[in-house]
């Protein structure tokens, strides 16, 4: 399944400029969170058998394809509107924030699996994914067909030494 996937990631990343520009950035970004959720639900129908690993595999290539295409669009979109001094500072604040909720998440789907065993949890999961696709619904990200163009870089004035 890892290959599938991977393969999926991999389709994703390659095509990301191509469906940014048919369909637009924004819509690119919105469609890569919401097929989430809807991924989750092979996984929560699935049985035994054969039919269902092709099932899970076809959802999993399918979030991966458009996570990566999402991802890269996202990327590119706070590349243009970050000045190019504080990129570090952008991708660092990104990745901790994501990386610094799985262990929250994971210890609080852990505590929910006591209570509602692991489908309802895996339920839970996918209702709470939903969560950013309605906020990207209510952004202007909705409306965003091409990359704008960059900010004035005159928006924070540099440092002055020996100032307190």
């Amino acid at each position: 399944m890892g290959r599938v996937g991977g393969a999926g990631s991999l389709a994703g990343a390659l095509l990301a400029p191509r469906i940014a520009s048919r369909i637009g950035i924004g819509p690119t970004i919105i469609i890569g969170f919401a097929v989430s959720p809807l991924a989750q639900i092979p996984l929560l129908l699935a049985g035994p058998g054969l039919t269902w690993q092709i099932a899970l595999a076809a959802a999993l290539a399918a979030q991966l394809f458009w996570a990566t295409a999402s991802g890269t669009s996202q990327r590119s979109l706070r590349q243009t509107l970050c000045e190019p001094r504080f990129q570090g500072r952008m991708q660092a604040a990104s990745t901790t924030l994501t990386a610094g909720a799985r262990p929250v998440a994971a210890a609080f789907a852990g505590a929910l699996v006591l209570l509602l065993g692991v489908r309802g949890t895996l339920a839970v999961g996918a209702v709470l994914q939903t969560v950013p696709v309605v906020l990207l619904l209510l952004s202007p990200v909705r409306a965003l067909r091409e990359m704008p163009s960059p900010l004035a870089r005159t928006a924070v004035p540099p440092a002055r030494e020996g100032a307190s």
